[in-house]
Order: C-alpha cells, then sequence, then structure tokens
C-alpha cells in the first residue's frame, strides 16, 4: 500500500491511497469467502463453494466491488493510525483507478485551534446583595399562591378574581374573530390582557355590563391586530375576592413540612435568594468570558462538524416538539418549512458552539484542567447517591460504557478550568 496526504482548506486531509494488485487480490479471495456464505448452490454447502463455482453463480465485478470495499476500510484504516490523523467524521471516497486500485478519501480532521492572549481577558463581578425588598418579594408570592377565594357581591377591584364574558368589533359593528369568550377568568391587577381592559373592569358588579374602546398595541403579536381600534362589550359573571393567608409558624410549616419562627424563615429565604443571585451572576460572568473567548480564538472548522452540530441540534426540537405531542415532520409539512432552510438558519449557531467547544478543548489543555480519575470516581459516586438503588446497577453501567464518563470528565473539566482563570 503506498499513499499520500495533502492538507487541504478547513481542517480536511486528503489521502491518495493505491493498494497494490497482489493486495488486491487476497482481498477478492476474502470477498470470495465471506460472500460464499450467502449463495445457495446445489451439491455445495453454503462457505465451501469453490471459487470458480462462485463466479459461475455471482458477476465478478460484484466480488471484485466487495473485494474494493474490503481494501478501502482496512488501508484507510492503516494510513490514518499510521500518521496519527485525527478524523472527526466518515470520510468521503472516489475511486480514481481500478488498476492499480487507487482511491482519494477526504477526511474532515481535528482541527489546529489558536488562542491569543486569553490570560488578558477580564470580567466585571457583580456585588452580590441580599435586600428586604427581595425577601418580601418572596414572602409576597408564597402568599400569592397560597390564596384562596371566596364570592363576593361587592363592586370589582384590584387583587380580586373575575370571570367575564366579552366580544370585540371592528369600527363598522362587524365581530372580529378570536375577540370572543365565555366565563374567561382574570385577576385584576395581572395585567393578562391587552393593556387598559382589567382597568375598564374595575368598580364593575356581578352581572353588570359595560361597552368601551381599546387599541391594541403596536407591537401585539398577532399583525392583523396591531395598532387596531376594537370595541369591546363585557358581562361581569363572577366576582371572587382573595383570602391571603397570614405569614405565621402554621402557614410555614404548610410550605416547608417543618415548624419554625417567621424570623428564622426569613432568614431561609435570604440565603435562597443570596444562592440563587450567586449562582446566576457565575453563569453571567461565565458566559461573558466564553464570548471574549471567542473573540481570540481562531480555528478553521470542517464543514462536517458543523453540519454534525446542526443535526444535533433539529433532532432536539424534534424530541422537545414530540414530548409536547407534535410531530416534527408533520410541523414542518403544515408550516410549509423546508429542511435544508432550517439548517441554514441554525448553521451560525451551529458554528459557533462548534468554535466554543473547540476553544475549552484547547483551554482545558493549556491550563491542565482536565480531572484525575480519583476526582472523577468521586464525582460519579455523588451522581450515583442521586439515584434510588434499583437504578444504580443501570448508572454503573452507563459509566463503563463510557458515556456518562465522558460527561462527568467534561463538566469536572470546564468546572477546573473555570477555577483557574476566573478564580
Amino acid at each position: 500500500m503506498d499513499y499520500k496526504i495533502k492538507k487541504l482548506p478547513k481542517s480536511e486531509v486528503e489521502i491518495e491511497i493505491t493498494v497494490s494488485a497482489e493486495d488486491i487480490e487476497k482481498y477478492y479471495k476474502k470477498a470470495s469467502e465471506e460472500l460464499s456464505k450467502e449463495v445457495n448452490v446445489k451439491g455445495f454447502r453454503p462457505g465451501h463453494i469453490p471459487q470458480e463455482v462462485l463466479e459461475a453463480n455471482l458477476d465478478k465485478k460484484y466480488i471484485m466491488a466487495h473485494a474494493q470495499e474490503m481494501a478501502i476500510q482496512r488501508s484507510y484504516a492503516d494510513a490514518v493510525i499510521k500518521e496519527n490523523i485525527q478524523v472527526v467524521a466518515r470520510p468521503k471516497i472516489e475511486i480514481k483507478s481500478e488498476t492499480p486500485f487507487t482511491y482519494v478519501a477526504v477526511v474532515a480532521v481535528l482541527p489546529e485551534v489558536e488562542i491569543s492572549d486569553y490570560k488578558s481577558i477580564k470580567v466585571k463581578r457583580e456585588k452580590i446583595e441580599v435586600t428586604e425588598k427581595d425577601v418580601e418579594e418572596v414572602m409576597a408570592d408564597l402568599k400569592k399562591y397560597s390564596t384562596t377565594y371566596k364570592d363576593s357581591e361587592e363592586k370589582a377591584k384590584k387583587g380580586d378574581r373575575m370571570e367575564v364574558d366579552f366580544e370585540g368589533f371592528d369600527e363598522e359593528g362587524k365581530l372580529l374573530e378570536n375577540t370572543k369568550s365565555s366565563n374567561h377568568p382574570v385577576i385584576l391587577g395581572e395585567n393578562s390582557l391587552i393593556p387598559g381592559f382589567e382597568d375598564e373592569l374595575i368598580g364593575l358588579g356581578k352581572e353588570e355590563k359595560k361597552e368601551f374602546d381599546l387599541t391594541f398595541p403596536k407591537d401585539y403579536p398577532k399583525k392583523d391586530f396591531q395598532g387596531k381600534k376594537v370595541h369591546f362589550k363585557v358581562e361581569v359573571k363572577r366576582i371572587e375576592s382573595p383570602i391571603e393567608p397570614e405569614i405565621n409558624e402554621e402557614f410555614i410549616e404548610k410550605m416547608t413540612g417543618k415548624k419554625g419562627p417567621v424570623e428564622e424563615f426569613k432568614k431561609e429565604i435570604e440565603k435562597n435568594v443570596k444562592d440563587r443571585k450567586e449562582k446566576e451572576a457565575k453563569q453571567k460572568v461565565e458566559n461573558e468570558y466564553l464570548e471574549e473567548l471567542l473573540k481570540k480564538t481562531k480555528v478553521e472548522i470542517p464543514a462536517a462538524l458543523i453540519e454534525e452540530e446542526i443535526d444535533f441540534m433539529l433532532h432536539d426540537i424534534a424530541d422537545d416538539m414530540e414530548q409536547k405531542g407534535i410531530e416534527f415532520e408533520k410541523y414542518l409539512e403544515k408550516a410549509n418549512i423546508k429542511i435544508e432552510d432550517l439548517k441554514e438558519k441554525y448553521a451560525p449557531e451551529a458554528e459557533k458552539r462548534v468554535k466554543m467547544r473547540l476553544a475549552l478543548q484547547q483551554l482545558i489543555k493549556e491550563e491542565n484542567a482536565a480531572p484525575s480519575e480519583e476526582e472523577v470516581k468521586a464525582e460519579f459516586e455523588k451522581v450515583k447517591s442521586f439515584y434510588p438503588e434499583k437504578e444504580v446497577a443501570k448508572i454503573a453501567e452507563d459509566f463503563e460504557k463510557g458515556e456518562l464518563r465522558h460527561q462527568i470528565v467534561n463538566r469536572l473539566a470546564i468546572r477546573k478550568l473555570f477555577d483557574k482563570v476566573l478564580g
């Protein structure tokens, strides 16, 4: 076997390989042996058919094609291993000549990544503070979720829950599509309806009717309603006033499952708010660092890696839709969307993701942030602790297969990297 290697743009390599006639003859013999197991010839057992009998029952071109396929698989693998070529996709094969048997394999390889002066990246950190207002907002939300309602004969006010019938008409008095509803629920003050609608309901009593005009916002989601003036007719069907709970030990026990004084409950809320803010701030710092890192990263990304990432993104979208009961293919057909257009739409984001991943891999090497085997095993023990005993064996099997291990290694490596570069 002889071969020549040529570097191509976009992190691709061309390998031209010539397989000797002697080797092709050996592959032809192996191909014949394999195919003889699949052919039924009267008087011969499968796998024990003589060469000349096989050729009388199978086209020699078919046998040779099988031999060439075997030659390609073996010689390509030998060349890649010998030259330590870091391939990242399947090769594109083109046969140049039958005699001598020569073919060209074009394959995407792991690209070289250059990161310039990444140590100069500075990201501003926010100072984390938890105010009394933050705590009060959480407590107000908790009260809101626990609020009950009772029927009221009084005039509607903010905070009340109502059920109303309404319908909307254009300036000519014609009923507009999608503007009619019966027993429509609304809590006054939540602004769940178009601006101004709930204000018109304040002060109305049960079974009272009212007519008013409203102009839809210019940025309203439905274009045919943007800036449109609509005449509404409304009838109040029900009014309920809220009964807010008092935050006391009984309320705390109901919410948390354990008794405790209100002040301790507030401290727990304060701690939770602080943890959330710190997590959000940490994520923000990391995202800003990655955006700056991308600016300093130079890499020629193979088209195959971008195509693979696009396919992964579309697969995620399809899975998400199917979980909601929507068939992806039928959705595309109904929306008249071509898969090629979707791929073009997501190509920039896919390229950014691949570039980010390559930059992180390079930085992990430069910063020696790869986790040790002890760290990986310790993290795996933590992962196992979150699963019930009956599922531990399955988790251990996933770890041994390598997929879960790979996820843990990546997670630890990125964590160690950020600890180093961001402190």
